[in-house]
């Protein structure tokens, strides 16, 4: 199924409900929802569409709204876009049915609705451009484990020592994904990885087949050549529209092929694939467990840039606890396809040398500037456009600055607060490099605990990241990295992490 978009342009008025419904209900069929997913799904467009008519416009106001839907090979997404008065969710009281027997006046059930009948609810405040929900629920498709037996699940052993061993060559070839090598490589990803890989499509076989069929992901397996059986996999996925610039990964070898030198192969065949896109850049992100990952990213030309401590959960298989573990830090690191024109970036006095030791080491021509202390925010923008990306199941959040407002760290400051009452572990923050305001304010949004991670080349930003901790324990000695200029960068982390006592 390839992506689909349709919008609804409405008057401020309640009697327009039924038509919005018909539009939920006509597109929800696509993706063949039940009546009742439906019908709860309706409930919640129904309560934020109320909030816009009753709550973002003057009585009477002459305005519309728009209600979009999107459907994808994943996922079910209805946005309500507004440019009314903005709204914070947090000012929404916790709904409480106690005090509602009490006789209490209660406010917040309209919420509590809305968050009860989705996967998932975020809200969006745009600044200028107004202000959106969305809606989403996950289009149902099987879990690996839905596949194949439990007894099938277990995690791979791992192979006896080369040393004691030699490596037998085996016969291979690469090649695109095939539909049918699905679901040996969700199991391959679940053996590896347990629950925790980042890339939650890889455990959905559907998902898999269907996202290459859109072209939102780039798979290619390595095969051996007398029975096709998948040795390794790797994957370019892109993210939406936001993400010009692919991420490589999905990566793993079944440990008995290993030494064969397959992702080096996988790693050719999907750079060809993006030199045919006119594909800029392309990053990865390395485990620091174990330096097998960051080792092949150096060999194929990959540049280090920032190292994002405790994003993942650590690994775990089933109901197996590794009580030792703790969460996974990986490496960012970037590969330039296409060289750009030099660009001038805004860097705080603190993390200047870093930054342009980072620069240098990615090969990106840039001139530096130090951001004025009294920088006047562009326009007067008084609220930012903050973009929130949660990872319940993961525990991490990635929080974007679109555009900066004059309140900006209080703002960020409400989000992280809002983040770490949910229990959120790891929060990862994006400043463009190339906006003077944002970069100004890098001093302040670290005293709310935020510390440097490094930066991200990307198109067309080039961001600068900022990350929280929230009570994660974190034992650097146990961070493994491969190439000399992340094991210079992890120490300039280390110094700058607030939770190191």
């Amino acid at each position: 199924m390839k992506q689909q978009i349709s919008k609804l342009i409405i008057p401020v008025k309640l009697a327009y409900l039924p038509v919005i419904h018909a539009f939920i209900r006509e597109n929800a069929l696509m993706t063949k929802f039940s009546t009742k997913d439906i019908m709860f799904f309706n409930i919640a467009v129904e309560e934020a569409v109320t909030n816009v008519v009753k709550h973002a416009f003057l009585p009477g106001e002459d305005a519309n709204f728009d209600v979009i839907c999107e459907i994808t090979p994943t996922e079910f997404k209805v946005i309500i876009q507004d440019k009314g008065l903005p709204f914070d969710p947090d000012q929404v009281e916790e709904f409480n049915p106690e005090k509602v027997l009490d006789g209490d006046d209660q406010s917040g059930l309209g919420f509590r609705l809305m968050k009860g009948s989705v996967d998932k609810l975020s809200f969006h405040n745009k600044g200028f451009g107004g202000k959106e929900v969305h809606l989403i629920k996950f289009i149902e498709q099987k879990h690996i484990d839905q596949f194949v037996e439990a007894s099938e699940m277990g995690a791979y052993e791992q192979p006896i020592d080369k040393a004691k061993k030699e490596t037998e060559k085996v016969d291979y070839h690469t090649e695109l994904l095939q539909p049918k090598q699905a679901v040996e490589i969700s199991q391959c990803a679940y053996k590896t990885y347990g629950y925790t890989y980042i890339m939650e499509n890889i455990y959905y076989p559907e998902r898999l087949i269907e996202m290459t069929n859109t072209g939102e992901l780039i798979s290619a397996v390595a095969v051996t050549d007398d029975t096709g059986e998948v040795m390794s996999h790797g994957a370019l996925e892109r993210f939406g529209k936001k993400w010009a610039i692919p991420e490589i990964g999905m990566a793993f070898t079944k440990p008995k092929f290993r030494g064969q030198g397959c992702l080096n192969k996988l790693t050719a065949l999907l750079l060809k694939s993006a030199k045919q896109l006119e594909i800029k850049g392309i990053y990865a992100k390395g485990v620091t467990t174990h330096p097998y990952s960051q080792k092949a990213l150096v060999k194929c030309g990959y540049k280090d840039s920032a190292i994002l401590i405790g994003l993942s959960p650590a690994k775990k298989f089933s109901k197996m606890d590794a009580l030792s573990a703790q969460r996974e830090s990986l490496v960012l690191s970037n590969l330039k396809l296409i060289e750009q024109d030099e660009f001038l970036l805004f860097v705080p006095s603190k993390h200047k040398d870093i930054l342009e030791k980072i620069y240098k080491n990615l090969d990106i021509k840039t001139q530096f500037e130090l951001p004025s202390d009294s920088v006047i925010i562009q326009d007067k923008i008084i609220q930012s456009d903050l973009e929130i990306e949660v990872y319940d199941n993961l525990g991490y959040a990635n929080m974007y600055v679109n555009t900066a407002g004059e309140n900006l760290e209080k703002e960020i400051g409400h989000r992280l607060k809002e983040l770490c009452q949910k229990k959120i572990e790891t929060v990862n923050l994006y400043l463009d490099l190339r906006d003077e305001f944002s970069m100004s304010k890098v001093e302040e949004l670290e005293a709310l605990g935020f510390f440097f991670a490094g930066a991200f080349p990307h198109d067309p930003c080039q961001y600068f990241i900022l990350q929280f901790l929230n009570n994660v324990p974190i034992d650097y000695s146990r961070i493994v990295l491969a190439s000399e200029f992340s094991q210079e960068l992890i120490v300039y982390v280390k110094e700058q992490d607030p939770n190191i006592s």
